[in-house]
């Protein structure tokens, strides 16, 4: 029998499920129209023609269902493909036109463009279950790769559930007003080819006049829209639509009174507006309020497709006696995601979804969204419904996205950032943001945007809006703008942006209002930029002292502070000399002279020994919490770390040999045992007392003591001994005291003892001289000058190179360019810092909290810089 004598046996509308041809879209023996495009109109029959045709060139599906990927556009091949990997009984990878990050992870075996078919693989790759259909991309993107596993059975039973509740016939005719592989887009074409309607295929944007003309001519008598569209069509809707009866309205949420004007002017005009919500776990749509509901109910998304249903998860964050997380449960909930192809053999993994969304359910049955479980947030360690907050902003006016992080809320505002008024709604809106949160104005951030930005499917893309408002908190420009050129209340702004306060007192250091070496980096960049070069201590100065005795002229150099130039150049230089790009050994040792000058610059200034327990704690997590996860990543990856490398003992408990692995965390062990042995002794009510009495002497008494047993490990010049905590615990103790050092005299005294210390210490001389070469301009030179370009990068290089030094490990071996391996693992580096440092941040902060002075700190503000 030929396959399109088996098409013309198909039970209509829908086979029985298990059917090789289950494909309830296709009508063969039907000869109204299906599909219209610019150059033809298909009757149902002759779409299936097509599709069998298509079906013919596709793999036999006796010798392996095939994973077939489909960029799927607006086109006729397109629709025509689409439905024929349906029929053939393959599985469908649909995206949209560029899908790379999707189709490396889930390698497709054939590919379907248009008319064309690529076999990539002559065999199946995958196993695919037997019940599977189609992949969907999560949120409509084209570059999401954790994917939607959908059977025959969701796609009819969604679509013949969404047919029922929008009463939809064959008279029917849509209109591709959304993308096809977006589910809601997709879901109208299969809604519609159910009944034996016919669809409008157009590439032409809802913004084109083109677009209307082809509503008109062919008189579409569906149109389908997400929020986003309505603000783009408004007017289009309120013209002459000839033939439309009913509009209809997911993939977003509507606030009432807009929902209430739109059913308004479709009721003046002839045509009704649905009110639907769906999710792409559930197929498409999962509930719908008919058009006749809607004004009476329109801050309701209706009832339950037919054969499903709702219920109230009640013990959630957020819920109460009458709001719950909304849970569905119906034959168009998905099989599961896919994060991997060996995932796409696996079967049912949900039974029902869970929708993230918090509603009520009326006694009517209608659904009622009040927001999202994961728009509340945990900010400050305060619980805060991101929702009421962006309500609260947007009655009065204004049109925000309301996202957060650890410390702060982060406020998108759409206003003209060079407007003459956006400087005064910004403040409105912290100040109503502040209000409705019950955080501090200063933990506030307004990032005003031209105009929001937008997924593929036309949603608010809610990550590219926080993105923004993280990237406008890193700039001073908002300070700068709020001081009008007056350099005190800049110089005001740009602390109290980096130290996340209102409260700045003018008269106070930025030490002393609570700023440390990690906010130092980025803080002195930015505040070049207002008061020009800054003078070496210029974080002990009082704020208007740093205002009268600097110049303000910035010019094309940026003196950046030694201690950030030499931590970006040592870890440029570790990883540069780990690939052999050059010869340039002693970095990680002048990192823990580094070091140890920020532990006293930072950690250590305060007489409170409460205060001193507070810092100690949240260096120690600021180190700890990112080398234990990069080390347990390591080890369960197989990558050659041990438990004793996982929990920072290994020079303890493990092996010290040069070679191997298990040595590659040797800095950051002896770093860490460094740190605790002097919060130890701070510990110590005598000890700390004289400290508190004389720091410097302290200081060099410890690097004298410490010598002792750095001679006794290395006597002669050995290997990986002098990683160990006793043979370097003098750098670090060298670097304290220079951190503390206010004569020459001081100085010179700490580099003499350097010198000798360093007699000896290496195999290669040429380490020790580069060491020693460090702390003399460490020493002797507060400031360097670099291009005002440069001082960016250094301070990101500077800002993240603790977890540049513990990902190279992972990166340069297995890249053979050298220059190549050097910026990857820079640039992976920076990536963890950005992936690691939120949460450091947030258990930073749960463990050791800030003190009730400086309790509105940036996030960047964390303690002495204990990373190379």
């Amino acid at each position: 029998m030929s396959l399109l004598a088996e098409l013309h046996e198909m039970p209509v509308p829908a086979p029985a499920s298990g059917s090789r041809w289950a494909v309830p879209f296709l009508h063969p023996t039907c000869t109204s129209t299906a599909l219209i495009t610019r150059e033809r109109t298909l009757a149902h029959d002759e779409l299936a023609v097509r599709v069998a045709a298509v079906v013919e060139r596709l793999p036999d599906v006796a010798t392996g269902r095939r994973l077939v990927h489909l960029p799927l556009t607006e086109h006729l091949d397109d629709v025509v493909g689409y439905l024929a990997v349906l029929a053939a009984g393959h599985v469908a990878l649909v995206t949209g036109p560029q899908a790379t990050s999707v189709t490396d992870r889930f390698a497709p075996d054939v590919r379907l463009a248009g008319a064309d078919v690529e076999v990539i693989s002559p065999d199946a790759q995958h196993l695919l279950h037997p019940d599977l259909a189609l992949l969907l991309s999560t949120s409509g993107s084209t570059g999401s790769p954790k994917l939607v596993r959908l059977t025959h059975d969701n796609l009819a039973a969604n679509a013949d559930g969404i047919a029922t509740a929008l009463e939809l016939d064959a008279d029917d005719r849509a209109i591709t007003s959304l993308p096809l592989h977006y589910c809601y887009g997709l879901s109208v074409l299969h809604s519609v080819l159910l009944v034996g309607g016919s669809v409008v295929v157009t590439d032409h944007s809802v913004t084109d006049d083109r677009f209307w003309r082809l509503q008109a001519e062919h008189r579409a008598t569906l149109f389908a829209g997400v929020p986003h569209t309505f603000d783009l069509v408004g007017s289009r809707l309120r013209g002459n639509l000839p033939g439309l009866r009913l509009v209809t309205q997911a993939g977003g949420a509507m606030a009432p009174e807009r929902v209430t004007e739109i059913a308004e002017t479709g009721r003046a005009k002839g045509w009704q507006l649905a009110v639907m919500y769906g999710q792409t776990e559930a197929t498409a749509r999962m509930a719908v309020l008919p058009g006749r509901d809607v004004l009476a109910h329109p801050d309701s998304v209706g009832a339950p497709i037919a054969n499903s249903s709702f219920r109230l998860d009640h013990d959630v964050p957020g819920g109460s006696d009458e709001v719950g997380e909304l849970v569905f449960t119906g034959p168009g909930v998905m099989l599961g995601y896919a994060e991997h192809a060996d995932e796409l053999a696996l079967g049912r993994m949900v039974t029902e979804l869970r929708t993230g969304d918090l509603g009520r359910i009326g006694d009517d049955g209608l659904v009622r969204i009040v927001g999202r479980r994961d728009q509340v947030a945990k900010v400050m360690g305060l619980r805060i419904d991101l929702g009421r907050v962006s309500e609260a902003i947007t009655a009065a006016g204004h049109d925000v996205v309301v996202t957060s992080d650890a410390q702060r809320l982060l406020v998108t505002l759409v206003a003209d950032p060079a407007g003459p008024g956006t400087r005064e709604s910004a403040r409105e809106v912290r100040a109503l943001a502040a209000e409705a949160s019950g955080l501090p104005p200063g933990s506030v951030v307004v990032a005003p945007i031209a105009g929001l930005p937008r997924l593929a499917n036309g949603k608010t893309d809610r990550a590219g809006c926080r993105r923004h408002a993280l990237d406008h908190a890193e700039r001073a420009d908002d300070a700068a703008d709020a001081a009008d050129g007056d350099r005190l209340g800049a110089t005001v702004g740009v602390v109290a942006s980096a130290l996340g306060r209102d409260d700045i007192d003018a008269g106070r250091s930025f030490t002393e209002l609570g700023g440390d070496s990690y906010s130092l980096v980025q803080t002195s960049v930015r505040l070049e930029k207002v008061l020009g070069p800054l003078p070496s201590d210029w974080h002990r100065v009082p704020l208007t002292e740093l205002v009268r005795t600097t110049s303000g002229r910035t010019g094309a150099i940026s003196w950046l502070e030694t201690p950030v130039v030499l931590r970006a150049a040592a870890v440029l230089a570790i990883c540069a000399s780990h690939i052999g790009l050059v010869s340039w050994p002693g970095g990680a040792h002048t990192l823990l002279v580094v070091a140890g000058w920020a532990m006293a610059r930072f950690t250590l200034v305060s007489s409170d020994p409460a205060e001193h327990r507070r810092r100690g704690i949240r260096a120690v997590v600021a180190l700890v919490v990112p080398s234990v996860l990069v080390a347990l990543a390591v080890r369960l990856a197989g990558g050659g770390y041990d438990w004793a490398n996982v929990f920072l003992v290994n020079w303890l408990v493990g092996t010290v040999v040069s070679d191997g692995p298990r040595v590659q965390l040797w800095f950051i062990e002896a770093l860490l045992a460094c740190i605790v042995l002097v919060l130890a002794l701070m510990a110590v009510p005598a000890t700390r007392r004289a400290y508190l009495r004389s720091p410097w002497a302290w200081s060099m008494g410890l690097a004298g003591l410490a010598l002792v047993p750095r001679y006794l490990l290395i006597p002669d010049p050995t290997g990986s001994i002098s990683g160990l905590p006793g043979s370097v615990l003098w750098l670090f103790a060298v670097g304290m005291a220079l951190g503390v050092a206010t004569t020459r005299r001081q100085h010179l005294a700490a580099l003499a003892l350097t010198a000798v210390g360093m007699v000896g210490f290496f195999f290669d001389p040429t380490r020790g001289a580069t060491v020693l070469a460090a702390v003399v301009v460490l020493a002797l030179v507060p400031r360097i000058p670099l291009p005002r370009l440069l001082a960016p990068l250094t301070g990101l290089l500077a800002t993240a190179s603790l977890h540049i030094y513990l990902v190279q490990f992972r990166i340069y071996p297995y890249i053979d360019n050298g220059l190549i391996a050097l910026v990857l693992s820079l640039a992976a580096g920076v990536a963890a810092w950005a992936l690691l440092h939120p949460p450091t941040r947030a258990l930073t902060e749960l463990i050791a909290p800030t003190t009730p002075r400086h309790r509105h700190r940036h996030p960047e503000d964390t303690p002495c810089v204990v990373a190379p």
